[in-house]
């Protein structure tokens, strides 16, 4: 049997507090932490780690949890990452602002380690079931400035699509496309922006390249029929990648 990978895990957290609870059993309980006391060394470790998960602490006042939830969540190849929030605190105000601020989940403080990385797989596998992607012989469809395009889609999540396409588009340009899906009757319309150009490595094909598009609203039933269809096919398939 192969090594289990470990979750790599971002914490914001005061350094000392940090390291000792690593040394003290989350290398032992399959989580790795990569400790970050400032917004720099966060953009850092984003920068060079596949980090699965980021927990902040939001009673280390030496840095603004909430600012650095936002400075996330703006960044798209982020908006995705599960992000964890834990406090001592137990107001309502401080939860709510938490989530506001785009943390997928708040965490009361104190709590034994090993129920607290129970709560980060339970989350992690929420979202690897919500943003699987899925290879797929399916279309995309969109129209740009009057014209008609359509498009291999590569891949496909309840978050985004990566679409091989021939024509070059800026990041940031907002799309109304039509996704056609196999063993899907009815097509899925819906709208978003792209967040990621896409370039052939050269290995298949030189001329092969496209764009990875982020979902952000849904026409009609399609959220519905979307996540469906990838939760029909996500457990043979390729694990999460954020990149959308």
């Amino acid at each position: 049997m192969g090594k289990v990978k470990p979750i790599i895990m971002l914490s914001v957290d005061d350094r000392s507090v940090t390291s000792d609870l690593d040394s003290a059993g989350y290398k032992k309980m399959g989580v790795s932490v990569r400790p970050a006391s400032s917004w720099d060394e966060v953009e850092k470790f984003l920068a060079k780690d596949a980090i699965d998960v980021l927990v902040i602490n939001l009673d280390y006042h030496t840095v603004n949890g909430i600012q650095i939830i936002r400075h996330v969540r703006s960044m798209p190849e982020f908006v995705e990452l599960p992000v964890v929030v834990t406090s001592v605190q137990s107001a309502a105000r401080v939860r709510t602002a938490a989530i506001d601020a785009g943390a997928d989940l708040f965490v009361e403080q104190p709590l034994p380690r090993q129920f607290f990385i129970e709560k980060l797989k339970t989350l992690l596998s929420h979202s690897t079931r919500g943003t699987a992607r899925i290879g797929t012989g399916g279309e995309g469809k969109f129209s740009l400035e009057g014209k008609l395009i359509s498009c291999p889609l590569a891949d496909v999540s309840s978050g985004g699509v990566l679409l091989q396409c021939h024509v070059e588009l800026p990041v940031g340009l907002a799309l109304k496309v039509e996704l056609m899906l196999p063993g899907v009757k009815k097509s899925i319309e819906v709208s978003g922006h792209i967040v990621r150009k896409v370039k052939s490595d050269g290995k298949k094909s030189p001329s092969v390249s496209g764009f990875g598009f982020r979902i952000e609203t849904f026409h009609g039933d399609g959220r519905k029929r979307l996540e469906k269809f990838v939760a029909m096919n996500a457990e043979t398939d390729s694990p999460m990648r954020y990149y959308l």
